[in-house]
Protein backbone atom coordinates (compact mmCIF):
# COMPACT_ATOMS: atom_id res chain seq x y z
CA UNK A 1 0.00 0.00 0.00
CA UNK A 2 1.75 3.79 -0.81
CA UNK A 3 2.43 5.82 2.13
CA UNK A 4 -0.82 7.96 2.83
CA UNK A 5 1.19 11.37 1.81
CA UNK A 6 1.22 10.60 -1.58
CA UNK A 7 -2.80 10.95 -1.77
CA UNK A 8 -2.40 14.61 0.04
CA UNK A 9 -1.71 17.83 -2.05
CA UNK A 10 -1.12 21.26 -0.64
CA UNK A 11 -2.66 24.46 -2.34
CA UNK A 12 -0.86 27.58 -2.40
CA UNK A 13 -1.42 28.82 1.23
CA UNK A 14 -0.26 25.42 2.67
CA UNK A 15 2.46 25.17 0.40
CA UNK A 16 3.21 29.14 1.68
CA UNK A 17 3.23 27.67 5.11
CA UNK A 18 5.38 25.15 4.84
CA UNK A 19 8.36 25.55 7.07
CA UNK A 20 11.17 27.72 4.96
CA UNK A 21 14.11 29.80 6.27
CA UNK A 22 12.75 32.54 4.10
CA UNK A 23 8.71 33.52 4.04
CA UNK A 24 6.97 33.15 0.52
CA UNK A 25 4.40 35.30 -1.48
CA UNK A 26 1.10 34.21 -1.55
CA UNK A 27 -1.44 35.95 -3.90
CA UNK A 28 -5.13 35.52 -2.62
CA UNK A 29 -6.90 37.11 -5.63
CA UNK A 30 -10.33 38.61 -5.42
CA UNK A 31 -10.91 37.64 -1.69
CA UNK A 32 -14.57 39.22 -2.16
CA UNK A 33 -15.71 36.30 -4.37
CA UNK A 34 -14.29 33.61 -2.07
CA UNK A 35 -16.34 31.19 0.81
CA UNK A 36 -17.76 33.58 2.77
CA UNK A 37 -15.68 32.14 5.71
CA UNK A 38 -12.86 32.10 4.57
CA UNK A 39 -10.96 35.32 5.99
CA UNK A 40 -12.30 33.99 9.05
CA UNK A 41 -10.48 30.69 8.40
CA UNK A 42 -7.38 33.08 7.45
CA UNK A 43 -7.09 34.93 10.61
CA UNK A 44 -7.11 31.33 12.82
CA UNK A 45 -4.32 29.44 10.56
CA UNK A 46 -2.47 32.98 10.90
CA UNK A 47 -2.97 33.59 14.49
CA UNK A 48 -2.24 29.96 15.11
CA UNK A 49 0.99 29.65 13.35
CA UNK A 50 -0.69 26.28 12.26
CA UNK A 51 -2.96 23.81 10.79
CA UNK A 52 -4.01 20.26 10.79
CA UNK A 53 -4.39 17.97 7.80
CA UNK A 54 -7.27 15.09 9.02
CA UNK A 55 -5.61 13.12 6.75
CA UNK A 56 -2.47 12.78 8.30
CA UNK A 57 -3.25 13.43 12.13
CA UNK A 58 -5.80 10.34 12.48
CA UNK A 59 -2.86 7.97 10.98
CA UNK A 60 0.52 10.22 12.79
CA UNK A 61 0.42 7.07 15.45
CA UNK A 62 1.41 5.18 12.23
CA UNK A 63 3.79 7.06 10.16
CA UNK A 64 4.21 10.43 12.25
CA UNK A 65 6.15 11.85 9.08
CA UNK A 66 4.53 11.83 5.93
CA UNK A 67 5.59 13.26 2.64
CA UNK A 68 2.72 15.47 0.81
CA UNK A 69 2.97 17.21 -2.74
CA UNK A 70 2.57 20.51 -3.02
CA UNK A 71 1.46 23.58 -4.89
CA UNK A 72 4.97 23.68 -6.18
CA UNK A 73 5.08 21.39 -9.45
CA UNK A 74 7.21 18.42 -8.59
CA UNK A 75 7.87 18.99 -5.23
CA UNK A 76 7.06 16.81 -1.97
CA UNK A 77 7.07 18.30 1.48
CA UNK A 78 7.85 16.57 4.92
CA UNK A 79 4.47 16.60 7.44
CA UNK A 80 5.31 15.62 11.04
CA UNK A 81 2.07 14.56 13.03
CA UNK A 82 0.03 15.53 10.56
CA UNK A 83 0.64 19.38 11.30
CA UNK A 84 1.88 22.19 9.07
CA UNK A 85 3.63 24.53 11.36
CA UNK A 86 4.79 28.21 9.94
CA UNK A 87 8.45 29.04 10.47
CA UNK A 88 8.30 31.94 8.53
CA UNK A 89 4.99 33.94 7.87
CA UNK A 90 4.85 34.10 4.27
CA UNK A 91 3.75 38.20 2.44
CA UNK A 92 0.33 37.57 1.98
CA UNK A 93 -1.30 40.33 -0.97
CA UNK A 94 -5.08 40.16 -0.96
CA UNK A 95 -6.90 41.62 -3.79
CA UNK A 96 -11.03 42.78 -3.38
CA UNK A 97 -12.98 44.36 -6.01
CA UNK A 98 -15.17 45.73 -2.98
CA UNK A 99 -18.12 43.70 -3.33
CA UNK A 100 -18.24 42.77 0.00
CA UNK A 101 -17.34 44.32 3.46
CA UNK A 102 -14.98 41.74 5.54
CA UNK A 103 -14.67 41.32 9.13
CA UNK A 104 -13.10 43.99 11.22
CA UNK A 105 -10.36 41.72 12.81
CA UNK A 106 -9.39 40.81 9.67
CA UNK A 107 -9.42 44.08 8.47
CA UNK A 108 -6.92 45.41 11.09
CA UNK A 109 -4.54 43.08 10.63
CA UNK A 110 -3.99 44.19 6.90
CA UNK A 111 -2.07 47.33 5.45
CA UNK A 112 -4.47 48.65 2.66
CA UNK A 113 -4.19 50.21 -0.44
CA UNK A 114 -6.57 51.57 -3.06
CA UNK A 115 -5.52 51.96 -5.73
CA UNK A 116 -6.67 54.35 -8.35
CA UNK A 117 -8.13 54.11 -11.87
CA UNK A 118 -5.12 54.51 -14.20
CA UNK A 119 -4.89 57.27 -16.27
CA UNK A 120 -4.60 58.01 -20.02
CA UNK A 121 -1.25 58.38 -19.28
CA UNK A 122 -0.67 54.93 -17.38
CA UNK A 123 -2.90 53.12 -19.83
CA UNK A 124 -0.72 54.22 -22.56
CA UNK A 125 2.30 52.79 -21.19
CA UNK A 126 0.38 49.70 -19.95
CA UNK A 127 -0.30 49.21 -23.91
CA UNK A 128 2.71 50.04 -24.77
CA UNK A 129 4.58 47.66 -22.21
CA UNK A 130 2.58 44.35 -23.82
CA UNK A 131 2.86 45.34 -27.61
CA UNK A 132 5.79 47.45 -28.36
CA UNK A 133 5.52 47.15 -32.16
CA UNK A 134 1.87 49.52 -31.82
CA UNK A 135 3.29 51.50 -34.61
CA UNK A 136 1.18 54.68 -33.13
CA UNK A 137 -2.55 53.52 -32.59
CA UNK A 138 -1.77 52.95 -28.29
CA UNK A 139 -2.81 56.56 -27.68
CA UNK A 140 -5.72 56.01 -30.30
CA UNK A 141 -6.89 52.86 -28.65
CA UNK A 142 -6.81 54.76 -25.09
CA UNK A 143 -8.55 57.31 -25.90
CA UNK A 144 -11.27 55.46 -27.49
CA UNK A 145 -11.30 53.26 -24.26
CA UNK A 146 -11.14 55.79 -21.44
CA UNK A 147 -13.73 57.87 -23.15
CA UNK A 148 -15.74 54.23 -23.14
CA UNK A 149 -14.87 54.09 -19.49
CA UNK A 150 -16.91 57.35 -18.57
CA UNK A 151 -20.13 55.95 -19.29
CA UNK A 152 -19.27 52.76 -16.99
CA UNK A 153 -16.97 49.86 -15.32
CA UNK A 154 -14.12 48.91 -17.85
CA UNK A 155 -11.32 46.93 -16.79
CA UNK A 156 -7.92 47.11 -18.31
CA UNK A 157 -7.91 43.02 -19.98
CA UNK A 158 -10.61 44.69 -21.96
CA UNK A 159 -8.60 47.59 -23.55
CA UNK A 160 -5.47 44.90 -23.56
CA UNK A 161 -7.76 42.60 -25.83
CA UNK A 162 -8.99 45.53 -28.14
CA UNK A 163 -5.28 46.73 -28.71
CA UNK A 164 -4.15 43.04 -29.49
CA UNK A 165 -6.72 42.96 -32.65
CA UNK A 166 -6.34 46.07 -33.20
CA UNK A 167 -2.39 45.86 -33.65
CA UNK A 168 -2.42 41.73 -34.94
CA UNK A 169 -4.48 42.93 -37.99
CA UNK A 170 -7.15 40.31 -36.95
CA UNK A 171 -9.94 43.48 -37.78
CA UNK A 172 -8.29 44.28 -41.17
CA UNK A 173 -10.85 44.09 -43.48
CA UNK A 174 -12.99 44.25 -40.76
CA UNK A 175 -14.60 48.13 -41.79
CA UNK A 176 -17.66 49.55 -39.98
CA UNK A 177 -17.91 46.35 -38.15
CA UNK A 178 -14.89 47.55 -36.10
CA UNK A 179 -16.41 49.82 -34.04
CA UNK A 180 -19.36 47.15 -33.33
CA UNK A 181 -16.25 44.33 -32.05
CA UNK A 182 -14.77 46.85 -30.39
CA UNK A 183 -17.79 47.87 -28.30
CA UNK A 184 -18.40 44.35 -27.64
CA UNK A 185 -15.09 43.84 -25.89
CA UNK A 186 -16.09 46.96 -24.34
CA UNK A 187 -18.81 45.84 -22.63
CA UNK A 188 -19.44 47.61 -19.04
CA UNK A 189 -18.82 45.43 -16.20
CA UNK A 190 -21.15 47.55 -13.41
CA UNK A 191 -23.59 45.01 -12.22
CA UNK A 192 -26.67 46.80 -13.32
CA UNK A 193 -24.90 48.28 -16.43
CA UNK A 194 -26.60 44.91 -18.75
CA UNK A 195 -30.22 45.30 -17.61
CA UNK A 196 -32.92 46.21 -19.61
Amino acid sequence: MPPIGDFVHLGPLGTALLPRARPRVLLVDELDKSDYDLPNDLLTILEDGEFDLPELVRVRNLEPEAMVYTADRGEMAPIRDGIVRVHEFPIIVVTSNGEREFPAAFLRRCVRLDVPEPDTEALVDLVAAHFPEGDGQHRRIVEQFVARRRQGMLAADQLLNATYLVTSGALDGVGADQADLLAAIWRRLDPTANLG
